[in-house]
């Protein structure tokens, strides 16, 4: 009996000792799971901050790199359309033309007609010139209209029917030598002369066509929907005097602008 208990606390030691080293080593376990948890989601934020901070900084390099960069010299140029004559050079700011072929680089003869892109105008614009060889030099403007008609998008223009031919305006220069360009009002743009309306509607139908013609048919005035009247065409008259012989020189600047709406 005695040696069974001497076994059995032998046994119980064993036992006791056996549970203590599994608690510990169980406990050891649990710390390093728990640290290794901790530094596994420490990892992770830190790549989510570095990939944030990458995302960042790439966006702002695009965005930095396709922007356009000014120093404190440097200033927006306006579109300027200069046409060359052999006596001078006449440039009208912020006027945009079309011009495919590059014709506007040649030497003009006294008269010369461009064509303003859609939406563009010389209307209160700045007229400069530069010549070596003129004095005295002076513009004037007037403007001309003609019939379109509409048809929501397309129209067919009555350029070469009858028009409305404002007079010739004297411009005035400011004190750099510069001439602004008249501005016309609503009134203005629709003024235009006395005309049967059966002859409006013969040339819809000869210049247009027939579907065209269909539009017009119950149309009173020039002005009626679809019929419209408005400016075509700006003129601009330089004039100057040769400083050899006080010779006058004048040319003419034909300016073609979009209609219809």
């Amino acid at each position: 009996m005695v040696g069974f208990t001497k076994l059995n606390f032998v046994y119980l030691g064993v036992s006791s000792n056996i549970m203590t080293t599994l608690q510990y080593i169980f406990s050891i376990l649990t710390f390093t799971t728990l640290c290794s948890c901790h530094n596994a989601s420490t990892n992770k934020t830190l790549a989510t901050q570095n990939d944030s901070i990458v995302s960042d900084t790439v966006n702002i390099f695009n965005q930095t790199s396709n922007a356009p960069t000014f120093t404190n010299d440097e200033v927006e140029v306006d579109t300027i359309t200069t046409i060359k004559f052999d006596e001078l050079s006449v440039s009208i700011s912020r006027l945009i033309i079309y011009d495919e072929d590059k014709k506007i680089d040649q030497i003009q003869k006294d008269t010369v007609e461009i064509y303003a892109e859609l939406g563009e105008t010389i209307e209160g614009q700045l007229i400069s010139f530069s010549s070596d060889q003129l004095t005295g030099l002076t513009v004037e403007q007037r403007y001309e209209t003609s019939v379109t008609i509409m048809n929501e998008g397309p129209h067919c223009d009555l350029t070469d029917w009858k028009h409305f031919y404002s007079d010739w305006n004297k411009l005035q220069a400011n004190s750099k030598g510069q001439f602004t360009c008249e501005k016309y009002t609503e009134k203005d743009y629709e003024k235009f002369p006395k005309i049967s309306i059966d002859d409006l509607k013969q040339k819809v139908k000869e210049q247009c066509g027939d579907d065209w013609f269909k539009l017009v048919e119950k149309v009173k005035l020039p002005t009626e929907n679809p019929s419209g009247v408005s400016i075509s065409r700006y003129y601009l008259r330089v004039t100057g005097q040769r400083k050899e012989n006080g010779q006058t020189v004048t040319k003419l600047i034909v300016i073609e602008t979009p209609m219809g709406c």
